[in-house]
């Protein structure tokens, strides 16, 4: 494919958010990289926010996503449906022979993501498998932020936080969503092995299953899937996939895991380091505390803060898909009169889906090193198993308000 040649994009989604707001945006600011052919919402929305007119008014919209999946003139399939749907979806266009950028994580099991793993490496025309985390593309991020803890002596001590209350960015936050909820989707799978349009109740009816089969691959056939593990889950794959791949792209991943909290719709955990993950720092053994959680204040405290002997390291963020607030790095240490100095590095959400929209470009076009593979996504998802396996050995044997 010549570097001269937008890719030409096809869009599953859900909804409109984060299509509408985010992505049509950003994709619209970089013509000479891509260009959208088709989209393809099974729960047409209005857009919360005003996009650019042209970016969908250019593009085809069908009710029908294999008319995305076999049509010959799109490249890249942009894959936004639940995360029951995302091994469905994505193997699927990697048969067809088009690269996939699937929303983080790649799918919920170790073994789902996996079976993406080797479609991958069987895919026509070199198809390949991108994940969506723009946080890590943010330029605070890449050349700020990691660039400052490398410079740490010594770790002595790490938080991740994020505690969110309601807003239409990211659906977790909203008290809508319960325990064991299929919202339908209006999709699935047809008599002939291609995906088609459904009426609402088997739509839901499909979506319970493929969660049920996945939860299975999780915990087990015989185990019983409690308020407290779907709860837990639910949220791991949703807010929490990206807290902790931005922990993993910072400190690596850690070497042990213990104190798991679930007292819904809060959530905690401590991660221990040895040290020698992180470059550049001497390799002393440090601490994160994870904390995490949802409720009805209208905010979002989220940060990643690196303590050394001289200097902290925060990095700010909102929840994914919020329009209009940065991400910051904070750099503060002590002045030479003992004072506190304080240094602050801005990059706007538009810089952070450009820049990671600009990476795919380069991975798929030019051949460049991407760092959000399926493969990296699969640690996450391997984090996840570990913390519910930590999470399940506790309850044997500590006593919690859960058992």
């Amino acid at each position: 494919m010549s570097e001269q040649n937008p890719l030409r994009i096809g869009i599953l989604t859900a909804g409109a958010h984060p299509v509408q707001t985010i992505y049509l945006p950003a994709l619209h600011a970089l013509p000479t990289l891509y260009s959208i052919t088709a989209i393809y919402f099974s729960r047409p929305q209005e857009p919360a926010v005003p996009v650019p007119a042209n970016s969908i008014s250019t593009a085809n919209t069908t009710q029908d996503p294999d008319t995305i999946l076999s049509d010959p003139d799109i490249d890249l399939i942009l894959n936004f449906m639940p995360n029951e749907y995302h091994e469905l979806y994505t193997i699927a266009a990697l048969q067809a022979g088009k690269h996939v950028m699937v929303e983080t994580p790649v799918s919920l099991s170790i073994p789902s993501a996996r079976r993406i793993i080797e479609a991958e490496k069987d895919a026509p025309n070199g198809a390949r498998v991108f994940v969506a985390s723009a946080r890590r593309y943010a330029p605070c991020f890449e050349d700020v932020f990691k660039r400052e803890v490398r410079s740490l002596e010594r770790i002595h001590y790490a938080r991740c936080r994020t505690i969110a209350g309601p807003h239409i960015a990211h659906t977790v936050t909203s008290s809508r969503v319960g325990a064991g909820n299929a919202e339908s989707d209006g999709v699935g799978p047809g008599s002939n092995g291609v995906v088609l349009p459904m009426k609402e109740k088997e739509a839901g009816e499909d979506r319970t299953k493929r969660l049920r089969g996945l939860m299975e691959e999780v915990f087990g056939k015989d185990e019983q899937l409690s308020q407290e593990r779907m709860a837990l889950s639910r949220f791991l794959a949703s807010l929490g996939c990206h807290d902790l791949g931005l922990m993993r792209d910072t400190l690596g991943y850690p070497d042990a895991i213990s104190n798991i909290s679930v007292n819904e719709p809060f959530y905690s955990a401590l991660f221990h380091y040895n040290g020698a993950a992180v470059d550049g720092a001497h390799p002393y053994p440090f601490t994160l505390t994870y904390e995490a959680g949802t409720d009805c204040v209208p905010r979002c405290d989220a940060q990643l803060a690196v303590y050394g002997h001289t200097k902290t390291v925060t990095i700010y963020y909102d929840l994914p898909y919020a329009r209009g607030q940065p991400v910051r790095v904070v750099v503060e240490a002590a002045d030479e009169r003992g004072g506190l100095m304080q240094t602050e590095t801005v990059s706007t959400w538009e810089e952070a889906y450009q820049e990671e929209l600009r990476a795919l470009h380069a991975h798929l076009v030019e051949g460049k090193t991407a760092k959000t593979t399926a493969r990296d996504s699969l640690e996450d998802i391997k984090l996840f198993q570990a913390i519910f396996e930590q999470y399940d050995r506790q309850c044997g044997t500590i006593r919690t308000p859960l058992g």
